[in-house]
C-alpha cells in the first residue's frame, strides 16, 4: 500500500503557525549559539562545526534506524521462513545511508585544517571516543561487543579520563542499549534473512535475497550501510593520523594509541553482514538509484 501523507495539527494547539519564519522555525539563533570555541582559533570554530554536523546527522540516523528495526521485526520471521513487506524499512534505511554519506563527506574537511595546534590543548580529554550517539548507532547496527572498552588504557591498564568519564555518564545507557538490541539490530535481521534463504535451499543466500522482490532493495541498502559505516572508521583513522602528525604526537586527546584503537573495528567486526556482502557488493551504487 502506498503511503498517504495526511496534514497534522501542531502538537501544541496554542502555536500560531503564521508566526513561523525560517529563522524561528529552525531555531537558528539557539543552534548557532551552540558553537562555543574555547580559543580564538578560526580552525577551532571549524572543528566544532564539523562535529556538530556529524552529531545532528547521527541523531536523525537513530530516529530512522528505530523505524527500520520496527518494520524489520514485523516483516522477518525466520522460524516460519517468511519475509514480509520490507518497503518501509528500505525507505528509512536509504535515508540513514544518505546521512552516512553526509557524515563521510563532512569529516574529511578537517584533514585540510591547518590550525589544530592552536587549540588542541584547550580540548582537554574531549574525544570522538565519547560520542554516545555514535555508540548507539553501532549497537543498533548489531555491534554488541564492547570492542572499545579499555581502548584508552595505558601500559599499566589504567583507562584515560575520556573513557572513565564516558562510562560514568553513559555506561548505564550503553548497557541498556546492548540488552535491547541483542536480538533487535540490523545484524540480527540480516542473519535472519540469510537463515530464510538457506532454508529455501539457496546456494547463494545473497543472490537469492537480492532477487527477492521485498528483500532485494533492503539487502542492497544493508550492504551500502556496511560500506558507509566502515568508511567512517577509516576516515576517522586517516584524519587522526594527519592531524596528530602535524602536532608531532602519537596519542590522541582521548588517550588512545589511536592507530591500534581506530583500526580495531575493521579487524574484529567488519563486515557487519557477511552473508549478504558478496552479491550486494557487485551492485555498488544501485541501492540509492
Amino acid at each position: 500500500m502506498d503511503y498517504v501523507a495526511i496534514p497534522m495539527q501542531p502538537v501544541d494547539p496554542t502555536v500560531d503557525v503564521t508566526d513561523n519564519h525560517y529563522w524561528t522555525y529552525h531555531n537558528l539563533p539557539t543552534l548557532l549559539a551552540c558553537k562555543k570555541p574555547v580559543t580564538a582559533s578560526k580552525d577551532e570554530d571549524l572543528f566544532i562545526a564539523v562535529h556538530q554536523v556529524c552529531e545532528l546527522s547521527f541523531h536523525q540516523m537513530i530516529v530512522d534506524l528505530e523505524r527500520v528495526l520496527e518494520v524489520a521485526q514485523g516483516a522477518i520471521d525466520a522460524p516460519a521462513r517468511r519475509i514480509g513487506d520490507l518497503t518501509e524499512a528500505s525507505y528509512f534505511l536509504k535515508r540513514v545511508v544518505q546521512f552516512w554519506r553526509t557524515v563521510n563527506a563532512t569529516m574529511p574537511i578537517l584533514s585540510g585544517m591547518r590550525g589544530f595546534a592552536e587549540f588542541r590543548t584547550a580540548l582537554g580529554p574531549t574525544s570522538g571516543f565519547q560520542s554516545w550517539q555514535f555508540r548507539r548507532i553501532e549497537i543498533m547496527s548489531g555491534v554488541v561487543q564492547r570492542y572499545w572498552r579499555g581502548g584508552t588504557a595505558d601500559e599499566t591498564g589504567k583507562v584515560h579520563v575520556a573513557e572513565s568519564e564516558f562510562d560514568r555518564h553513559f555506561g548505564d545507557e550503553v548497557e541498556a542499549w546492548i540488552e535491547a538490541h541483542r536480538s533487535h539490530s540490523l545484524r540480527h535481521y540480516a542473519a535472519e534473512l540469510v537463515a530464510i534463504a538457506g532454508a529455501a535451499g539457496a546456494a547463494s543466500p545473497g543472490q537469492w535475497l537480492d532477487e527477492h522482490p521485498s528483500a532485494g532493495p533492503f539487502v542492497r541498502l544493508l550492504a551500502a550501510y556496511d560500506r558507509a559505516q566502515l568508511a567512517f572508521h577509516r576516515a576517522h583513522l586517516q584524519l587522526a593520523s594527519v592531524q596528530l602528525a602535524r602536532v608531532g604526537v602519537e596519542i590522541g586527546t582521548g588517550g588512545t594509541s589511536f592507530k591500534d584503537y581506530l583500526a580495531k573495528y575493521e579487524a574484529e567486526l567488519a563486515p557487519l553482514f557477511p552473508g549478504l556482502m558478496a552479491r550486494a557488493d557487485a551492485e555498488e551504487g544501485r541501492e540509492l538509484a
